[in-house]
């Protein structure tokens, strides 16, 4: 088996699944989204990301990377094609019953990393384990979205208030991690974020960003990706060293 293997739970027989979680390795699972990412971006972005992010952390940290859940809760993007939106309260349910068999045969440390920002979605992966913490108080569960490291980037790159849903560090890390999915001569001309509704609660929010994009696209390169990942994979690894260590996390 190729050492890239064995940080990946589909890859693993039930005996190294066992002995990993006997050995307190952490889980990490990620979750996507089946959503527009405007006319240059694959559907399975968000999904892509985040299984990229949690194997790249597990092969780093000594964990294991779960199989990716590809539906999210996506209502912001619900009216363009291609997207498909559950309920919260059937990814709620869906989640708490995954992370409670992984608890069953064995996971302790268990992180839940999101490539799709919706924050109805990270409610609902968080109101998914409260039970499970509730009722077990030693078990370690993080739940982090993709837009909790990335702060540092958007300023180095000039894109403080100005980044966005497949704007150019979504395009860029989409380069880095799988360029032939990227649709490069379809990047829509977006030099700025549009201004969109705070308040008013909208039937079709998309008539705000038509082209379905919400981020400036003027800095994309692979360059700007492979560093966003660096420091994303970086950074959850760290998080998840001070999770280990007793710090807040």
């Amino acid at each position: 088996m190729a050492s890239r293997d064995l940080f990946r739970v589909a890859h693993l027989t039930t005996t190294e699944f066992a002995e990993a979680m006997a050995a307190g390795r952490w889980l990490l699972l990620p979750f996507g989204a089946i959503e527009q990412h405007g006319p240059h971006l694959p559907l399975a972005t968000d999904l892509l990301e985040a299984e990229h992010v949690c194997a790249a952390v597990a092969e780093r940290i000594g964990g294991l990377a779960a199989p990716g859940q590809p539906y999210g809760v996506c209502r912001t993007m619900r009216h363009f094609p291609g997207t498909v939106s559950l309920s919260a309260e059937t990814l709620q349910a869906l989640v708490r019953e995954v992370v409670a068999e992984y608890v069953r045969h064995g996971a302790r440390k268990l992180a839940l990393y999101s490539g799709h920002a919706e924050p109805a979605q990270l409610e609902a992966l968080r109101e998914a384990v409260l039970p499970l913490v509730e009722a077990d108080p030693t078990l370690i569960v993080l739940v982090v979205g993709p837009y909790a490291f990335l702060e540092p980037i958007r300023q180095e790159a000039g894109l403080a208030g100005r980044d966005g849903h497949a704007g150019s560090i979504e395009t860029s890390t989409m380069l880095a991690a799988a360029e032939g999915l990227v649709r490069t001569d379809r990047i829509p001309a977006v030099p700025d974020r549009p201004v969109l509704s705070r308040f008013r609660v909208l039937a079709h929010p998309e008539t705000e960003f038509p082209t379905g994009v919400r981020g400036d696209t003027s800095r994309v390169s692979r360059e700007l990706g492979e560093r966003t990942l660096r420091h994303v994979v970086a950074e959850l690894a760290a998080l998840l060293a001070r999770a280990d260590g007793g710090a807040p996390a």
